[in-house]
């Protein structure tokens, strides 16, 4: 977990700069799950997971970065979701944003991060008719595909 501040301030204690810096927690790496409602991705060689995140009292603030490998993807099948480093009060409306990106096309979709369940986020496509990242959805997901979010939400 990251770290919080915890050092008392006394009354009449005068606030420095030095301790307004030691306030808050610094960022912690996590490594984003990439899960699908049926069968799960595969990434393949060369892929990249990586995530970050900094907690400051209740909320949580984070960034994750799916590579797709080069060989051996498998898109799996269904709704695409990715897990939380820290569990969330309650489900609740969208907690951020991001990015898809075909590399083969060049195609960059933005999407909506939202709530599935307190562990996990689903991704929703903006400006379309059929709205979430799923395994062929809005393409069928191959070798050096990204995927990039950034979000908020209150821990439980």
């Amino acid at each position: 977990m990251a770290t919080q501040y915890t050092a008392g301030l006394s009354a009449g204690q005068v606030l420095t700069a030095a301790t307004m810096n030691s306030i808050g927690a610094v960022w912690e790496t996590w490594t984003p799950a990439l899960t699908a409602s049926t069968t799960n991705p595969t990434l393949g060689t060369g892929s990249n997971v990586s995530g970050r995140y900094a907690r400051i009292n209740k909320t949580v603030y984070g960034d994750a970065w799916i590579l797709f490998g080069t060989a051996g993807v498998n898109p799996g099948s269904g709704f695409y979701f990715l897990s939380l480093p820290i569990a969330a009060q309650n489900i609740v409306p969208p907690i951020g944003f991001g990015w898809i990106l075909d590399t083969s096309t060049s195609l960059l979709r933005h999407v909506a991060v939202q709530m599935d369940t307190t562990s996990r986020v689903g991704l929703w496509l903006e400006n379309s008719t059929n709205f979430s990242v799923s395994h062929f959805n809005p393409w069928t997901w191959a070798a050096q595909d990204q995927i990039r979010i950034t979000f908020q939400y209150e821990a439980a």
